[in-house]
């Protein structure tokens, strides 16, 4: 991690996805719940949408890793053409 800018991160890491988890726990529990069988026991609706936001979480944890990556690509390339530029 760089010490000039706190914007300036090499990833998105673990608390990054557990807090991606917790904001999409509530709407996965409610949409499973309106799926689940109404008469099912509360656990099923309640576990369906934890796993469902984890999941969820994992997808959306990954598609920000890669676009950060892909930012740090973009910023080693052009410091290495102003380096060669500079020799």
């Amino acid at each position: 991690m760089s010490k000039g800018n706190w914007l300036d991160f090499d990833a998105a890491g673990w608390v990054f996805w557990l807090i991606v988890s917790l904001v999409l726990l509530g709407p996965a529990v409610w949409l499973s719940w309106k799926i689940v069988d109404p008469y099912a026991s509360r656990i099923y609706p309640v576990g369906i949408g934890a796993i469902g936001a984890i999941i969820g979480a994992s997808f959306i944890s990954t598609g920000v890793n890669y676009f950060i990556q892909l930012r740090r690509k973009k910023v080693r390339l052009t410091e290495r053409k102003k380096a060669k530029k500079r020799k």
